[in-house]
């Protein structure tokens, strides 16, 4: 299956969540925000959220500094 995600095509199984995603990527979900299909993704509906052919997240990563 094809997503979009932070403006580039990726493949991923069928059936795959979006917390699935963000491991597969290594992404850490503590410190990211997703927007699925132009609608932010509350943390707790990470790993419930299944994805479709050609959705689009985009993914934030929060960064600390000074």
């Amino acid at each position: 299956m094809r997503i979009t995600l932070n403006g580039e095509i990726k493949e991923c199984p069928a059936g795959t969540t979006i917390d699935k995603l963000l491991e597969l990527y290594n992404i850490d979900r503590h410190r990211t925000a997703v927007e699925l299909n132009s609608q932010i993704i509350p943390r707790k509906e990470l790993s419930s959220q299944i994805l479709k052919d050609a959705d689009v997240l985009e993914v934030v990563t929060f960064v600390g500094g000074g």
